[in-house]
């Protein structure tokens, strides 16, 4: 096994962890960004609220996390309070996001790969807003596909494209209302139902009313096909 090196400043341990060709070297390196972040802020007086081994989950997790917020406010800070305040709250629903989907399967490593994508997004100079919605997109991927989403947004401006972008940025925000996903059925269902009324009611109407079954029956159409997209998009997200 290769002897990995061991950093002695934060900025050489961000530079082999960013660096880093798998995701066990990846945890490794951000073991010692931890550790030198440890350090840098107990020189500053700053309690981190966390043991030297972090032999408990709990503190471990608490100090992670911590250390993930500081690192967001840390770089959201050259653009002025209001975008630090708006990336921490991005933060902070991207994490409950992770949090949910690795309960859901522990083995995903959700937590730190949306952290991740949301830090790499940051350092790019993308708003807290799209930092976000780019994140959730990108998902649980792994090296190579984050590397090549990465260099797509830096050419582009979007993962795979802008359309796919949109669609996909629109579902997630969706499915952040409460309720959304039942709107979305409800939206379809009920779509489906005028449809079906508007092809039946087509044959006994009357020549002045054909015109608006026919209204109804273009706009029932277009909105089902619309819902059924979102729907498609809501179960292919599911995996990020």
């Amino acid at each position: 096994m290769e002897e990995r090196k061991i950093p002695e400043t934060l900025e050489e341990a961000y530079r082999l962890r960013d660096e880093a060709e798998d995701l066990e070297t990846r945890e490794f390196y951000q073991e010692h960004v931890y550790r030198l972040r440890r350090e840098e802020y107990r020189a500053r007086g700053i309690r981190t609220e966390i043991s030297s081994r972090r032999r408990e989950r709990q503190s471990a997790i608490e100090f992670s996390r911590e250390m993930f917020f500081m690192e967001v406010s840390e770089l959201a800070s050259r653009q002025g309070p209001q975008v630090q305040h708006e990336a921490r709250r991005y933060a902070s629903r991207l994490d409950t996001h992770a949090f949910l989907k690795q309960l859901a399967s522990p083995s995903s490593r959700a937590v730190d790969l949306y952290r991740r994508n949301y830090l790499e997004l940051l350092k790019m100079g993308k708003p807290p807003a799209e930092a976000y919605y780019l994140s959730r997109i990108i998902g649980l991927a792994g090296n190579a596909e984050f590397r090549q989403a990465i260099d797509s947004i830096r050419q582009t401006g979007y993962p795979r494209g802008r359309f796919t972008y949109a669609l996909e940025r629109a579902a997630i925000q969706i499915r952040d209302l409460p309720g959304g996903m039942i709107l979305i059925l409800l939206t379809f269902f009920a779509s489906l139902f005028a449809f079906v009324w508007a092809t039946g009611a087509w044959g006994k109407a009357s020549p002045g009313t054909i015109f608006f079954v026919s209204l109804g029956l273009i706009a029932a159409g277009a909105l089902m096909l619309v819902s059924a997209v979102f729907i498609v998009t809501f179960i292919r997200s599911i995996n990020k």
